[in-house]
């Protein structure tokens, strides 16, 4: 039988229009966030930072999805960010965040990064032994300070 993540296709969403597929999969995380926040913050977030998404689809349905964008830093030069990584609850197990991870790493190269780096919240353990699979090291801490 095949695996399901031989299934999966993966499709890069590059304007608001295409990522707004993402909303259903990306609110299982963010289950407070409304269609027009969501419609909002992702244009900011392409204005602001060339953000841009993959999505993950079996069988033409949206099973995933992680955003990205490059940017630069002191500490290690050009860096690929892996923001609001979601696979869809009941398909979770599957390889589809792996196949999500290695297409992001691919484009890291392809644009000369030296890392890839993402935030998870130290509750979120079940994404954790993802990250570790895949090679990825907790290098820090990320403060966060809350302004409102």
């Amino acid at each position: 039988m095949q695996q399901v993540s031989d299934k999966i296709v993966l499709k890069k969403l590059d304007n608001q229009k295409e990522m707004m597929v993402a909303y259903d999969i990306v609110r299982q995380r963010y289950k407070e966030m409304s269609r027009e926040n969501y419609f909002a913050q992702i244009a900011e977030m392409i204005d602001r930072s060339s953000f841009k998404m993959i999505g993950a689809y079996l069988d033409d349905e949206i099973v995933g999805v992680a955003g990205y964008w490059i940017q630069s830093m002191l500490y290690c030069g050009r860096y690929i960010q892996i923001s609001s990584f979601v696979v869809d609850e009941e398909k979770r197990g599957y390889g589809i965040g792996t196949k999500i991870i290695k297409e992001i790493e691919k484009i890291g190269r392809e644009n000369s990064c030296r890392i890839v780096a993402l935030d998870s919240y130290t509750e979120n353990t079940k994404s954790h032994a993802l990250y570790f699979r895949e090679d990825f090291h907790i290098r820090g801490f990320h403060f966060v300070k809350d302004l409102v």
